[in-house]
């Protein structure tokens, strides 16, 4: 049986190891029971089993790259080129499309099978960044929680999506990022560079984190007297080199520059307009409102975005107050699950949803306070991540990205609550065990 032992994290990088060789069998054990567990409820609940209803953006967009029809149509009607979503997810789903059968069993079960993978993973990615900042006996609680609560289960076994990878790759490029800081290898720095044009691709909404990790690891390199301007050029030019074909594709398709996904404007719209309450959709979506899709199909793909961010731009002109209102409370409602009021099949309530946050910050504090290697890394998720859907509109499946993070604030602030109240207990009860002794030594023989 094996037996790890949780110690107050160190100030010094030099007192948690990098050689992850002796954690070789935890890691195997960890990556099988996250993904059979999961994949165990993809088979429980059939999610295999596809009904066409299920088949949105994501789905469609693949649906028309496996059948030859290009990047094209989100809403399953013909209605041309598209760059309404990223394009790494659905060329995925296109590939096992191709290979699997459209929509067959045997494809949705791989899929899956993939995504419930991804989040296997999540669960070592969460110990080896614990290893590298606050500890790696906090990092196995976080790991074990990770695979063992249904809590986590959700996104990789009922929704086709780039949830679940996204939070693999956040952890991931932190503790790539932690690396590149420590050594300085050339080889380090093409792998970010890399993985982040890879996170580019799959979720532009992660790349506003980008500045603070390349920023961080050439500090760190530039404070120990490394080089560290090749390395961040080189990073640079291979991250531009995997995004460009993109932007190149985008220009060409649409006569001007969009950026990899290009619809944000719109998702602006459903949330900011006289009246709303800044939850989104509310009937506003060509999935849900003819009306709208229709309009989609008349103005085209860019100029009905076009037109949502001429309509809600001028909402923000003409009702500042009303905009700021929403945004304030977006700031929260991003954090303590209110939206999961207005969502229909939600796993959780509100109250099974805040707490993860409210862990995840608490512990940020001490993390500022006490600052282990990397806390700059571990803070900058929390604080600039969520910033777009501040602005626009948010829903519960938005924080996955950076839950592996939450998980692992909120055990640190649960060790850190424990290693002040230990002391106080122990010295409890060697108060009580002493006037026992006492009242022993006073009873008459």
């Amino acid at each position: 049986m094996t037996t790890v032992a949780i110690t107050l994290p160190r100030q010094e990088p030099a007192a948690e190891s990098s050689d992850s060789t002796s954690y070789r069998t935890l890691y195997a054990l960890l990556f099988a029971i996250g993904f059979a567990l999961r994949f165990g409820m993809v088979l429980w609940r059939r999610s295999y089993s596809f009904p066409p209803a299920w088949i949105f953006e994501n789905l469609s967009i693949a649906t028309n790259l496996a059948t030859g029809h290009g990047f094209s149509s989100p809403f399953n009607i013909d209605t041309g080129p598209s760059t309404w979503i990223a394009p790494a997810y659905p060329f995925f789903l296109a590939t096992v499309f191709k290979i699997f059968g459209l929509y067959s069993a045997v494809s949705m079960g791989v899929i899956f099978g993939i995504q419930c993978m991804m989040a296997g993973g999540t669960g070592i990615a969460i110990h080896a960044l614990a290893k590298r900042t606050v500890g790696a006996g906090i990092g196995w609680w976080a790991a074990w929680i990770w695979t063992l609560s249904p809590f986590f289960f959700r996104w990789p076994t009922t929704w086709i999506w780039d949830f679940t990878v996204s939070a693999l790759l956040m952890a991931v490029l932190l503790i790539l990022t932690l690396d590149v800081a420590e050594s300085g290898s050339t080889k380090l720095w093409l792998g970010l560079g890399g993985l982040w044009g890879l996170a580019a691709l799959t979720n532009p909404a992660l790349i506003s984190v980008l500045p603070f990790t390349m920023a961080y690891a050439a500090y760190v390199n530039r404070r120990a007297g490394r080089k560290w301007l090749r390395g961040l050029s080189l990073a640079s030019v291979l991250f531009a080199a995997m995004i460009t074909p993109w932007l190149i594709r985008n220009e060409m398709v649409f006569g001007h520059f969009v950026f990899l996904r290009g619809n944000y404007w719109f998702e602006f719209h459903l949330g900011n307009y006289h009246y709303s309450n800044g939850m989104g959709f509310s009937g506003k979506h060509p999935t849900r409102n003819p009306i709208q899709l229709y309009k989609y199909i008349m103005l085209g793909e860019q100029g009905y975005i076009q037109w949502a961010k001429n309509d809600a731009l001028q909402f923000v002109r003409e009702y500042p107050g009303e905009f700021l209102n929403l945004t304030i409370h977006r700031v929260w409602w991003f954090w303590d699950g209110t939206p999961l009021i207005y969502e229909s099949g939600q796993w959780w309530k509100p109250w099974q949803f805040w707490p993860l946050s409210c862990g995840g910050w608490l512990g940020l504090l001490f993390v500022l306070t006490r600052r282990p290697r990397g806390w700059i890394l571990l803070a900058a998720p929390l604080f600039i991540y969520p910033v777009p859907y501040y602005l626009s509109y948010c829903t519960s499946k938005y924080r996955h990205a950076i839950e592996p993070e939450l998980l692992l604030l909120s055990v640190y602030l649960a060790y850190v609550i424990w290693s002040e109240i230990r002391p106080i207990l122990q010295r409890v009860i060697a108060w009580r065990s002493a006037s026992a002794a006492q009242r022993e030594a006073e009873v008459p023989a």
